[in-house]
């Protein structure tokens, strides 16, 4: 049974736990989750930009160009090997093999990121092949991946020269053996903030898309040929949603007759003119998160004549990117979707990480799907017009990113509670990068759950209960959260997990941001006839997710009838 834990150390989280077959497990989410403010200096004064893809791609070229348009320094890493080494990358080859080479590789890039300054790094076609490296990087650095057609690759690069790997190739043998190459390095390649596809582009164009990406600063969610970025900003939804579904054949706007009205027909019209564009709108609120929307989402998408080249944008809250989400995953066995969240709740939680899925009776996302989105776009002046307790209410699950893997984004909450709750726009984009981040680095070590991604439960199991109970109605879900946080440390103090001390403070910050921290004792013990619906439970067991410390947790296994026994005697009221 996994049992992972995480601790925070100095604005860097590691974790630690055993995977499904007993696996070590490391986690490191590095700073820089912070974005906040306007202009390209201040963003990029926080992360570097590495160029990555294939020999020949153009790094270096590229990489000069966009760090002369931004003022700092390029560095090319194969240069930098090569001067601390004293030989040609072709020597390094001969004299210590390719898996030497990469040791050097591995020491020099490290070595680029330790300085701390917002350059340009242009790294070997080799250089991100190793997974832990490539996921660290990713959460140091903005990671632009450079493509071209094998053809064009293998032309440069015999142009060029001085590739050991394509030593003695020419004509269709080179050829083939760069597509050998990058299927081998396809993965490693996907993962990445953005992928530039230099064909028929020059270098100038190329430098100005790279330096878009870095200037928006996107968080990347690492999941193989699945990858995806997360753009947080503001006002960014229309313009950036019609790039980033790319070239679909149809698009499906998903929306409810909350959302519809304020943002969903500009979204509509702004994807109209990419191609023709359906809407279904569903009716809002929990108790509709079922598979009755789902269906309509699905006669919908036939309706508009929807093929498997289209493309489904979920524009709402939680409800709707997970019904949008569920629906992409069903129609035709799967099609592309982009999620829009309009809520804070959404885009810290929600339509972030690739769980889909829906409610049956009161059995909380039984029936659901992994299917990552194509990108997510998190328009910070959408939730804007989002009602106060739904603000508040997400900030349950910012809270649970903080105590999962951030300490510093706790404190922020513990801190700044005033400003949090008045929707200072610095500080609510720091929450919304920071949960992200947390979130991000999880799933990118863990997509299905099969271990360490089980710390993101924290607060759900008995949360979950409580919504169920409550009819859905009763309590938001971020309202439920905070209450299955409080019962979470309570129990965890009840076990000797969780000290006092740690308790007193989530319950303190959880009430200083108008969350609730009490419910009536009929409620819990209504609660505890659900939580054996929970799709944690394992047979007689459930998972329980612990705070040790904030930014500490562990994941242990609870027998249900003890669990049930503690919120029945009133231990969670």
């Amino acid at each position: 049974m996994a049992v992972p834990w995480a601790r925070a150390r100095g604005g860097r989280v590691q974790a630690r736990g055993r995977g499904s077959r007993g696996a070590r497990v490391r986690v490191a989410v590095g700073g820089g989750a912070r974005g906040s403010g306007g202009g390209m200096l201040r963003r990029v004064s926080m992360r570097p930009l590495v160029l990555s893809g294939f020999m020949a791609a153009g790094k270096s070229t590229v990489g000069r160009l966009v760090a002369g348009r931004a003022g700092v320094e390029c560095v090319d890493l194969d240069a930098v090997i090569e001067a601390r080494a004293g030989a040609s990358v072709s020597g390094l080859f001969a004299e210590v093999g390719e898996a030497g080479f990469r040791r050097l590789e591995a020491e020099a890039l490290d070595a680029e990121l330790s300085r701390g300054r917002a350059g340009v790094i242009a790294v070997g076609g080799g250089a991100l092949l190793d997974r832990e490296r490539r996921l660290a990087v990713l959460e140091r650095a903005i990671v632009v991946t450079l493509r071209a057609r094998p053809e064009e690759l293998a032309r440069r690069a015999l142009a060029q020269g001085g590739r050991p790997l394509l030593e003695g190739l020419g004509g269709p043998a080179l050829v083939q053996r760069v597509r050998s190459l990058l299927g081998a390095r396809a993965e490693a390649y996907a993962e990445c903030h953005a992928s530039v596809d230099t064909d028929g582009l020059d270098a100038e164009e190329i430098a100005r898309e790279v330096e878009g990406v870095w200037r928006r600063a996107p968080i990347a969610v690492a999941a193989g040929a699945r990858s995806y970025a997360v753009e947080i900003g503001s006002g960014i939804a229309g313009g950036r949603v019609a790039e980033l579904v790319g070239r679909p054949s149809r698009v499906l706007v998903v929306t409810d007759d909350r959302v519809g009205p304020l943002h969903a027909r500009e979204m509509e019209r702004a994807l109209a003119a990419v191609a023709p564009t359906g809407l279904v709108t569903l009716p809002a609120g929990e108790v509709h998160k079922d598979l009755g929307s789902v269906r309509r989402v699905l006669e919908a998408a036939l309706g508009a004549e929807c093929d498997r080249a289209s493309v489904f944008v979920g524009v709402g809250g939680g409800v709707v990117t997970d019904v949008c989400g569920f629906a992409a995953a069903c129609f035709f066995r799967g099609v592309e979707w982009v999620a829009v969240p309009t809520t804070l709740l959404a885009m810290v939680d929600a339509a972030v990480g690739g769980k889909t899925g829906v409610d049956v009776g009161r059995a909380k996302n039984a029936a659901g799907a992994f299917h990552q989105p194509r990108a997510v776009a998190c328009d910070l002046a959408l939730a804007a017009t989002e009602p106060q307790r739904g603000h508040v209410s997400a900030l349950a699950e910012v809270a649970k990113a903080g105590l999962v893997g951030d300490a510093e984004l706790f404190e922020l909450l513990e801190r700044e509670p005033g400003k949090v709750l008045g929707r200072d726009p610095g500080l609510v984009e720091e929450c919304v990068r920071r949960s992200v981040a947390v979130k991000a680095s999880v799933v990118g070590r863990d997509e299905r759950e099969g271990g360490l991604r089980a710390v993101l439960n924290l607060g759900h199991t008995m949360g979950h209960a409580l919504e169920a109970a409550g009819g859905f109605e009763r309590w938001t879900h971020g309202e439920a959260v905070a209450l299955g946080l409080v019962a979470a440390v309570r129990f965890g103090v009840a076990r000797g997990l969780t000290p006092v001390v740690v308790a007193d403070r989530v319950v303190a910050a959880l009430a200083a941001l108008g969350l609730p921290v009490t419910v009536e004792g009929g409620a819990v013990r209504a609660a505890a006839d659900q939580v054996g619906a929970d799709k944690k439970r394992a047979g007689a067991d459930v998972r329980m997710v612990f705070v040790r410390g904030v930014g500490e947790v562990s994941v242990e296994r609870v027998p249900l009838e003890e669990l049930r026994g503690w919120m029945r005697a009133g231990g969670a009221a």
